[in-house]
């Protein structure tokens, strides 16, 4: 296929992408590990997810208003079964959601189904102090590490320091993915879209006969085989013989995406997206296997999946915690994606949010913009690390210098940063001395977060 007709068919078909020029993209070599930003999109609330406070009245005397007596959560902290006696790690219980039994079992069945697969290999990050509550600045403090403007995302870095020239070296679904074109950018709206890219044949005939007794497509291939094979033949000079060669190679490149659709049915043949857990919506999914076959066809190093619906400034509990376990069970649905797929021991997943939500609730039962929020890190199967947790906020959902070293609460500490993340990200994913990394420095203390 080509360059030109992939690029109509992407329009086509809802994804539009800027995908590498260079004449060797369709043979570059496949990363040896890869990273996938998970982005909550909206400002989602760690007090009700992995930074819970309870409902102890924090604010009762000093936020009379307040709805739920003061309190920064409506539900109590469970350390019975919310809580991994090895690690510590804690994660909310679940209040009573729309009045309905059925639906706080099913988010309630999620966390506990995601934190208790998942805790050995899950680093927590909480109290970070994101420095703003405005959403585009915290989505691109928390991907890129810097509040100001022209800091590549986190996953750019990652594709761009890996491998550039790779096919759809970066796959953005949303959220913060500016490259400083430090590598090109495949946006995706639909996964549906692949299989009619990775089989023209399919797609009403347009490359057949009426009938379907003549394969068109099949045979201006071979034709066009058949023409660079002569004119390599005819080729005495050893450059030109090589540039027909590239030739040759890049007009192969939809057998990238050929490769890509079968692993992706693969994928969805074990793992069906509409029958995992009951979520009520599938696109979450679908976006998790096409990026898990990507990775696996080699055509992709890093991607941003994203999903929405946190910035809940009314009715707090019934929408956020629904949200936050289809975003779980999206998220788990991933690994099991990334293990069949066999790449699990190689791939990060980071999971985040703009910024963080007020530690109370406003008079709609709704919770505002905050800066304090958390990161949860996913490390490679098998990799040995996980099971812990970093950093701390007050009891009433505030930000605090701590340790460097230990990510304790000390007076004598430093407030935690995106910056201080990324950094730390950056040198777990061992580009912080690439080229690239270095143009775009975070000069600030090493936390031991991965320690």
């Amino acid at each position: 296929m080509k360059r030109r007709d992939f690029m109509q068919l992407l329009a086509a078909t809802g994804m539009t992408a800027s995908l590498p020029l260079s004449i060797n993209k369709a043979h570059a070599n496949a990363p040896d590990q890869f990273l996938v930003i998970v982005n909550a999109g909206g400002g989602w609330d760690p007090t009700s997810l992995c930074d819970p406070k309870g409902n102890l009245g924090q604010y009762l005397s000093e936020r009379p208003s307040a709805r739920n007596g003061g309190s920064i959560n409506s539900v109590a902290i469970n350390t019975t079964t919310k809580r991994n006696p090895v690690s510590g790690m804690t994660w909310s219980d679940t209040p009573r959601l729309n009045n309905s039994d059925e639906v706080t079992a099913r988010v309630d069945q999620q966390f506990q189904h995601f934190f208790t697969t998942f805790h050995d290999k899950l680093t927590v990050i909480n109290g970070i102090d994101n420095g703003t509550n405005n959403h585009n600045t915290g989505n691109r403090a928390t991907w890129s590490g810097n509040l100001e403007t022209g800091y590549p995302s986190l996953a750019a870095l990652f594709a761009a320091s890996k491998n550039p020239s790779l096919p759809m070296a970066y796959i953005s679904n949303g959220g913060y993915d500016f490259t400083a074109s430090l590598v090109s950018r495949a946006r995706a709206s639909s996964a549906g879209f692949i299989d009619r890219l990775a089989n023209p044949n399919s797609d009403n005939y347009h490359y057949k006969s009426e009938d379907s007794s003549t394969d068109i497509y099949a045979r201006v291939k071979q034709a066009q085989a058949e023409r660079i094979a002569r004119q390599k033949a005819n080729e005495s000079l050893p450059l030109r013989r090589q540039q027909l060669n590239q030739l040759f190679t890049v007009r192969q490149e939809d057998n990238n995406l050929a490769q890509l659709s079968d692993e992706k049915e693969i994928i969805e043949d074990v793992l069906p997206t509409n029958a995992h857990m009951n979520n009520r919506e599938q696109g979450f999914k679908r976006q998790a296997s096409l990026i898990a076959a990507a990775f696996k066809s080699g055509i992709a190093a890093s991607a941003n999946l994203s999903t929405g619906g946190f910035d809940t400034h009314g009715n707090h509990d019934n929408a956020h915690y629904q949200n936050l376990g289809d975003l779980l069970e999206g998220v788990a649905y991933l690994q099991e994606a990334l293990t069949i797929a066999g790449i699990a021991e190689r791939t990060t997943v980071v999971i985040g949010s703009d910024f963080g939500r007020t530690p109370y609730y406003n008079s709609g039962n709704g919770k505002d913009h905050w800066p304090v929020t958390s990161v949860m890190v996913m490390h490679p199967t098998g990799s040995g690390k996980g099971g812990q947790v970093f950093g701390a906020s007050t009891d009433k959902f505030m930000s605090q210098p701590l340790n460097r070293t230990t990510g304790m609460p000390d007076s004598n500490g430093e407030l935690l940063t995106p910056a201080h993340v990324n950094l730390a990200l950056r040198k777990e994913l061992g580009i912080d001395d690439h080229e690239f990394a270095r143009q775009y420095p975070l000069t600030v203390d090493d936390f031991s977060i991965f320690s």
